[in-house]
Formats: C-alpha cells, sequence, structure tokens
C-alpha cells in the first residue's frame, strides 16, 4: 500500500487515502545563465551551483460511506494547515523532501462515496535523511565518510574558547574570542551561541559543506569536542 507521511500524519492510516501510482520524481534544475556574445562561438555559461524547487504532483483518491465532505475537509485541514513540513514516502522511508503544499486542489467526485484529486507539493530540491544522526568528534584529524550524493551543509557546534580556526578538508573558519560554545549553521549562514546570541561578527571565512567522499575535519585553539549534525542529502 502506497502512502506518505507529512505534518507527523499517515496519508492512509489517518486519512484513508489511496494512491494510485508512484509520483514521478523529477530532478532538480541548476541554474546556469548563458551569455550570448556578438562574434564569439557558443555561449558563455555561469553556473551558480544552485538548483531549483521541484514539484510533486500525487494522484490520490477517497472513500467514505458515511460522509464525504466532511472527509475532504479533514483532507484539506491537515494538508494546507500544516505549512512546511517533512514530507516522506513508503516506497524510500528512509528519505525525506521538505515541502508544502501551494496548489489548490480540485476534489472530483466521482461517485457517492468517492473521490479523486490530486496533491501537488512544492519541494526543496533536495531529498535528506530521514535519521539526521548527530556526530560527536572529540579528536581533530578525524575523518568522516559521507552518505548522499550532493555536498551536504551541516550545522556544527564547537564546545571551546578562545580563538579557534575549525577546518573542513581544505575550507577554514577562524572564530575570535569564543566564550563557550559556537554553532556555525551551513543552513542558514549563520553563526551563534547556545542562546540565539548573533556570532558572526566573531567569524570569518565561509561555512563549511561536507564533500563526497572522505572528509577530514581538524581544530586549533582550545577545543573540548565538536557536534556535527551532518544533514546528507541527494539529488
Amino acid at each position: 500500500m502506497l502512502s506518505f507521511n507529512f505534518g507527523s500524519k499517515n496519508s492512509y492510516d489517518d486519512f484513508g487515502i489511496l494512491i494510485s501510482k508512484r509520483p514521478s520524481i523529477p530532478s532538480p534544475k541548476r541554474r546556469i545563465n548563458t551569455i550570448n556574445i556578438p562574434g564569439r562561438d557558443s555561449n558563455l555559461i555561469f553556473d551558480e551551483k544552485t538548483y531549483e524547487d521541484i514539484t510533486l504532483s500525487v494522484e490520490c483518491s477517497v472513500k467514505d460511506d458515511q460522509n464525504l465532505a466532511n472527509k475532504i475537509d479533514d483532507i484539506k485541514a491537515w494538508l494546507f494547515e500544516t505549512g512546511q513540513s517533512d514530507l516522506i514516502f513508503s516506497f524510500q522511508d528512509d528519505r525525506k523532501y521538505i515541502a508544502q503544499v501551494v496548489n489548490s486542489i480540485d476534489f472530483k467526485q466521482t461517485c457517492k462515496y468517492f473521490s479523486e484529486f490530486p496533491i501537488v507539493f512544492n519541494c526543496r530540491p533536495f531529498k535528506y535523511v530521514v535519521e539526521n544522526t548527530m556526530v560527536n568528534i572529540i579528536q581533530t584529524g578525524t575523518k568522516l565518510s559521507s552518505v548522499g550524493t550532493i555536498e551536504s551543509e551541516p550545522i556544527i557546534t564547537i564546545y571551546g574558547s578562545g580563538d579557534i580556526v575549525l577546518k573542513v578538508n581544505d575550507q577554514e573558519v577562524s572564530l575570535k574570542g569564543i566564550t563557550e560554545k559556537a554553532i556555525l549553521n551551513s543552513v542558514i549562514q549563520d553563526c551563534y551561541d547556545d542562546n540565539g546570541n548573533n556570532l558572526n561578527g566573531k567569524m570569518s571565512g565561509e561555512f563549511l559543506r561536507l564533500k563526497l567522499g572522505e572528509n577530514i575535519i581538524e581544530w586549533s585553539g582550545n577545543v573540548t569536542k565538536i557536534e556535527l549534525l551532518p544533514n546528507w542529502r541527494w539529488l
């Protein structure tokens, strides 16, 4: 039985929604700009190395012998009030999309107790690991092998004080005057402490990424440990 989890509820178990077939899974479009220069063969290509959102359409149906209209109201409330949430399909339950229903839903009643409708999800470009397990690192030079098919954007918590330099492969971030803890959040491109205080003024360098293959995590300075949430992802 095909189903999906969204907003902490299951499409079949909680609403009796039937999915007619697996949805088509598109690849995200890479943002590449081309510039046509008169008198020059071919085009100049500027690769932003970023991706656009994708759209997933799921063909569904629902049956209710008691009150189909009420069931449809419940489904609409669930899908639209959830907002942005994890979307996990039963046929690949170890990976998730970050999705939101943004289109109107056309409920077509084919008979008295039966309705067909498409659910259209707008999703971030990538799939993410469902079990996003924290990695504890207590020794500089620790190696971490990646999972996924594209670089990931980790959230790194550094426990330490003073001036610290953190390296991941050939990437480097410097932190000045840290008192206890600093969090480098590559997802939102922000550096802060445990209380949410902004530490961007104490940081220099680009936010770190985990590449495909093996990653070497090193540091200098007074660091007691590092907690790394990898955020592995797939195209």
